[in-house]
């Protein structure tokens, strides 16, 4: 009889006068079941996340639904961050940030440009780029920040 792994997803909705806010995660036992990603995340959630100070390297990518780039390196990262071998065996978090939705949180990053990708450490910004990127070189950028 074989083991089948599957990974853990769940969605939470969230209404405001202004947005319907969809928190999804998503957890894959098959790497690593406390690295998480939150697509489309809130605000909240996000400072919720930031605060926790932990050590552990967070990706946020700024994202807009009619953004061709976006659509193209979001998959990538979610990819990347869901397997160790590309972080030095190191969890990494990643956060979804609709700009459309969360506007607020976009100037706060000063993102002037889609997609914007931010690498956080403690709530402190580390690097960061804009543009769609290979996964080769998105692959070796999170390499180098895990360690």
């Amino acid at each position: 009889m074989a083991l089948r792994l599957r990974p853990t997803f769940f969605s939470l909705t969230k209404n405001t006068n202004q947005h319907t806010h969809r928190l999804n995660v998503f957890s894959s036992p098959l790497f690593n079941s406390r690295q998480k990603h939150y697509l489309a995340a809130d605000s909240e959630t996000f400072k919720r996340r930031l605060n926790q100070h932990d050590g552990k390297l967070v990706i946020v990518d700024f994202y807009a639904d009619w953004c061709g780039p976006c659509r193209v390196l979001s998959p990538t990262l979610e990819k990347i961050t869901s397997n160790t071998k590309y972080s030095n065996g190191k969890e990494v978090d990643l956060f979804t940030i609709d700009t459309d939705a969360e506007g607020e949180l976009a100037v706060k990053y000063k993102v002037s440009a889609l997609p914007t990708v931010i690498a956080l450490r403690d709530g402190q910004v580390l690097e960061q780029f804009i543009g769609a990127q290979p996964p080769a070189t998105v692959e070796s950028w999170i390499k180098r920040l895990s360690t």
